[in-house]
């Protein structure tokens, strides 16, 4: 793959972000009915429907985006897992494009994927093996969430190829560190960590087996961690690109600004690679 291939950034079709549309409009009513109830798992992040919208419109993009690259490697009926799934949007955007998805996250249970006929089972990436048999999926998905990770990823990773069967692919997305936005910040004296106070010294671990794991971003990633990722575990690297997701609730011209900013690729917000398992 050329380096001008690798800088593209995504489109995003306009069937990828109907679907994407579509599924968030039988999740919402799910999450506001979960706020209505002081549900903690989702109060922690969205604690009101502004929160939720919020979320929804600055993700949009990213959603069909990571649909558009499993659907173009992967016929519909493939069974595809979202590891770290958060609030289900993806999980649920794949099951209305045709495939068997499945979910998994940290929470012991999720009330938002039975009424969606998702199987969720509960997965501490960083701690414990993943519930599933070997081979399991014909790809995985790992989107946003390497970036919390406290230690390393190699476990976690290790993981993810055991359940996905031989000819599989790994999908990976995270915060590109070399963005404009984190490049913007340190010229201007600004950190590009989380807040010191809030994410360092007043907040307390999620402590399992005895280990302590922190919420926050602990290492964006660029298109070098990329490589080596895929190098260390001998994954073949089949597509590694930055892409930028905008705000749909930001008018034109914010959109139109970012869109000139993102003329230079490595400063785009995101990094995503597919990777295949060696068959």
């Amino acid at each position: 793959m050329t380096e001008g291939a690798q800088a593209v950034n995504a489109a995003y079709k306009p069937q990828a972000r109907k679907s994407v549309i579509d599924a968030w409009n039988r999740l919402r009513p799910l999450l506001v009915d979960a706020i209505a109830h002081d549900e903690a798992w989702v109060r922690r992040y969205m604690p009101s429907i502004d929160d939720i919208d919020n979320y929804f419109y600055g993700s949009l993009d990213r959603f069909a985006l990571l649909l558009q690259v499993i659907a173009s490697h992967l016929p519909t009926g493939s069974h595809v897992l979202d590891a770290g799934a958060g609030f289900g949007t993806q999980p649920i955007v794949f099951r209305q494009a045709g495939f068997e998805a499945y979910a998994s996250d940290i929470y012991e249970t999720l009330p938002i994927y039975a009424p969606l006929k998702i199987e969720y089972r509960r997965w501490h990436l960083e701690a414990d093996p993943a519930p599933f048999d070997d081979h399991t999926f014909d790809a995985v998905v790992l989107a946003q969430t390497i970036e919390h990770f406290t230690y390393s990823p190699r476990k976690p990773i290790e993981e993810l190829i055991r359940i996905t069967r031989p000819g599989g692919v790994i999908l990976i997305d995270a915060p590109n560190i070399a963005s404009f936005h984190n490049i913007s910040r340190l010229l201007r004296g600004k950190s590009i960590m989380w807040n010191m106070k809030r994410h360092y010294l007043e907040q307390q671990p999620l402590v399992t087996h005895g280990i302590p794991y922190y919420d926050r971003h602990n290492h964006e990633l660029s298109r070098e961690d990329m490589q080596d990722i895929a190098d260390f575990f001998g994954l073949d690297l089949l597509e590694c690109r930055y892409y930028s997701p905008y705000n749909r609730k930001r008018g034109q011209l914010a959109i139109s600004v970012a869109r000139m900013r993102d003329l230079v690729p490595h400063w785009r917000k995101g990094i995503y690679a597919l990777m295949r398992v060696p068959a």
